[in-house]
């Protein structure tokens, strides 16, 4: 009886292993047809769906095929058919994660994916894709919706890390600040070569410098070549004024990374790194490097770099140079305002200051300036006219000639009666007072000289010139 019986089960155990060989056959027939997109890929998903149907692993894995392909009719069809076949019917979390994802990639409305992926949730709620999937569709919609639904996922999956998955969200929404925050809660250790490439960045556009350095490190013992890392690495340090650290990135950007292309803004930070250093040479290649790139759509624009030549020819007193470049910069730039003409006025201001010989034209360009300023712009002629008046002042030998004199009275005139005076104004005012005071004593005018001390002590009550002049017989 008992060889009749292990002989039984043997032939049926047999058939089995028979059936289950077919049904694998018949799947990995399918499966093939789909990828290589054979014509009779759709019968033969037709034959392993009838010895499947039971099976939604099997279903889902040609569903998974089409979907690689891109027919998403192919992935809908099987995906139901593998929710058909699960016990309980309609209650197979994969095969939702499946329809979202074809919603995802292919529809045009994100809350029905997020309606799949949400019913994932619900059938598996200890599986964290459902989630993930949910938050990057919904980020779209609300970042801060998503980043809730990822606080929802740790409750369920405890050992998840939401921080990088929430401040990708965030970095893909554009909102720079709060994908910092996130990165800054991750381990960094942890990170991949994306994530990195993120923190370094949001780190950086936030103003966040030493950690867009240490994320740029982290990057870059991943992948020393990255040119993104590198980069970062140089900019970040020239922020914290790490300059020789910075420098020692130059060489490692330009020339061992993977960049194929280098741009005016590279350039133009190169030259800032070389001018922190007082490597002129260098700086001014690199300088004229980001004039030769720049264009239209460049984030840096070509008047900021004529503006940033013309200040180091000024530092260094090369004022023809400066001269120049800062008048390219005015050329060049759309809506000049008031302070991009007093940057040429000062100048022309501090030519003459340091050069004797050019004292009396540099000074009368720099007041010309100041005062058709103050014409152009009507709410700086207060200010112009200040500065037009101790600019025409430098041009006088101890007031003999009352060359300023016109423009100190134009800014009493303008000040004097002002109720609503700033402490700036205040000051401007006294200034005046002060000249006028003066000016009537050299003069001989004592009365007039007492009159404008007893303007200033209504100002600075304790102004020992106006004192002076007003204890004088």
């Amino acid at each position: 009886m008992k060889a009749i019986k292990y002989l039984i089960m043997g032939v049926m155990l047999a058939g089995f292993s028979t059936t289950a060989n077919a049904q694998q056959e018949e799947l990995n027939a399918a499966l093939s047809a789909i990828k290589s997109k054979a014509p009779n890929a759709a019968d033969l998903a037709k034959t392993a769906y009838k010895k499947n149907k039971k099976d939604p692993e099997a279903l889902m894995k040609i569903a998974r095929a089409y979907f690689e392909q891109k027919d998403t009719a192919g992935a809908n069809l099987f995906a139901r058919y593998a929710n058909e076949g699960a016990k309980p019917k309609y209650q197979y979390a994969p095969a939702y994660l499946l329809l979202g994802d074809v919603e995802a990639a292919f529809g045009t409305d994100g809350g029905k994916a997020a309606g799949y992926y949400n019913q994932a949730i619900t059938f598996d709620p200890k599986n964290p894709e459902g989630y993930k999937k949910w938050a990057m569709v919904y980020r779209k919609i609300s970042p801060k919706q998503a980043a809730q639904k990822l606080q929802d996922m740790k409750a369920q999956c405890p050992n998840e890390d939401i921080d990088a998955i929430t401040a990708h969200i965030y970095m893909l929404a554009g909102d720079e600040k709060q994908a910092y925050e996130n990165y800054l809660k991750a381990d960094i250790n942890k990170l991949d070569k994306g994530n990195l490439n993120e923190f370094v960045r949001c780190s950086y556009f936030t103003g966040h410098f030493e950690d867009a350095l240490r994320a740029a490190e982290a990057g870059i013992k991943l992948e020393p070549r990255n040119p993104t890392f590198n980069r970062l690495a140089m900019f970040s340090n020239y922020e914290l004024k790490n300059y020789d650290a910075a420098k020692s990135y130059i060489n490692k950007y330009f020339n061992e990374t993977d960049s194929a292309k280098f741009s005016e803004y590279d350039h133009f930070y190169t030259a800032l790194i070389y001018q922190a250093l007082d490597e002129k040479g260098k700086m001014y290649d690199h300088y004229n490097k980001a004039l030769e790139l720049v264009n239209d759509s460049s984030m840096i624009k070509r008047w900021d770099i004529q503006k940033a030549i013309a200040d180091s020819y000024l530092k260094d007193q090369e004022f023809e140079n400066a001269i120049k470049y800062y008048n390219d910069m005015l050329a060049t730039k759309p809506n000049v305002n008031f302070d991009d003409h007093e940057g040429l006025a000062n100048i022309y201001s501090k030519y003459g200051d340091a050069v004797p010989a050019k004292k009396n034209e540099m000074i009368q360009k720099a007041v010309d300036l100041f005062r058709a300023a103050g014409q152009k712009f009507p709410i700086q002629q207060i200010y112009a006219t200040y500065m037009a008046a101790n600019n025409v002042n430098k041009l006088d030998d101890n007031m003999k000639n009352s060359l300023a004199k016109p423009d100190y009275l134009k800014l009493i005139d303008l000040l004097g009666n002002k109720t609503d005076r700033s402490r700036g104004e205040d000051t401007m005012l006294k200034t005046a007072y002060h000249y006028m005071m003066f000016n009537s004593y050299i003069n001989k005018n004592v009365p007039g000289a007492k009159e404008y001390a007893q303007k200033i002590l209504a100002i600075d009550p304790e102004y020992k010139p106006a004192l002076e002049i007003q204890n004088l017989k």
